[in-house]
Parts: structure tokens; sequence; C-alpha cells
């Protein structure tokens, strides 16, 4: 028994660096390095979440591509991983879509790199993970982080990647892979 996951990169409800609310621009390179470390570790579906036609058509470009006859002969790898990609406007898209595969409405987990008084730990998850069966949402922010009115409405926030100085602004590709490797990674246990 394990609890399928899915993981989405919200474009918005996010802040910008002074604290107004946007939403981002897509960038190409979250699009398929986050593919991959969702493939890597098991991620059912990795969605993109943003609303702007002109966003949306950039994302769809790029999976187009690595999807070609050149994009496959290129990089076989990256056209595997975007095979479980998949662009929605709105989160509670794909909180329909993986209801409606599941029979349950999937348990959001938000991740944020601020501290929060309720945050769940890593081992907590994984070990919640391994033993239910109900979906989970990873959901990852772009620009600033996702807003702390969203955070609240989720049900877990994991606790933040925290370095070992003061400076803490990793990409959120890279934020992603260590989550995913954290919560998915195969580790020996004594």
């Amino acid at each position: 028994m394990s609890a399928p996951l899915y993981a989405a990169l919200l474009h918005y409800p996010v802040y910008k660096k002074n604290g107004e609310i946007i939403t981002t621009s897509i960038t190409p390179l979250d699009l398929h390095d986050i593919a991959r470390s969702c493939l890597t570790f098991g991620v059912k579906k990795y969605y993109v979440v943003n609303h702007l036609a002109i966003m949306k058509h950039l994302a769809g470009r790029i999976a187009e591509f690595w999807k070609s006859e050149y994009g496959v002969n290129y990089n076989k790898t990256r056209t595997d991983a975007l095979t479980i990609m998949s662009i929605k406007d709105h989160l509670e898209d794909c909180v329909e879509e993986i209801a409606q595969t599941h029979g349950a409405r999937p348990i959001l987990a938000a991740t944020s790199a601020r501290r929060s008084e309720r945050t769940t730990s890593y081992f907590e998850l994984a070990e919640r993970l391994a033993r239910e069966e109900r979906p989970y949402l990873l959901l990852f922010g772009t620009g600033w982080g996702l807003i702390d009115e969203f955070i609240r409405r989720c049900d877990l926030l994991l606790e933040p990647i925290e370095g070992a100085g003061e400076y803490n602004h990793l990409s959120v590709r890279s934020a992603a892979a260590i989550v995913l490797d954290r919560l998915c990674g195969n580790r020996k246990r004594d």
C-alpha cells in the first residue's frame, strides 16, 4: 500500500519580491527539470498551473518540441519525463482530475521556504505516503513563494529546506528535487 503522489508547480497565487500577489511566467527549465525529478521519484503526474494563455502556449510548445522526432532523437529521457506533465489553468482542475482518478480528493501538501508553526516533517509525510492510499498533491510555488492565505488552506505544510547559513532562496526546480528525494528516495533503513 502506498499513496499516489502528484506534484503541481503553481504560478499563482504567489508573491512578487515586494509582497504583491502576482502570476509568474513559466520558466522552460522548470518544465523539464521538475518533470525529470518527478518521473525519477515515481510521481504519477506533474501539473504546471498557469492561467495565462501565452504561458500555456509556451509550455505546450516546449512539450511539443521534446515529443517531436527531433526531441526524441536528441534526448529521449527528457521526452519520457514530459509524458507525465500536464498544463492546467487552476489548481482546482488538478484536484478534480486526481479525485476522478482515485475517487478521493487529494491531500494538499504545500512547500515554502518560510518558517511556520504548523509544519510537517519529511519523515512524517514519507511515512504517511508509505501507509496510506488517499492521493497526495505536492504544491510548489514560483516567484517569492505561495501566498500565506493559500498555504493556510492546504492540509499540510512541509518544513522548509534549510542550508548552512542565512541565505535561503533555492530555485523551485532544485527545491522540488530535494523534496522528492527526501520523501521518495530509496534509503536503506537500519
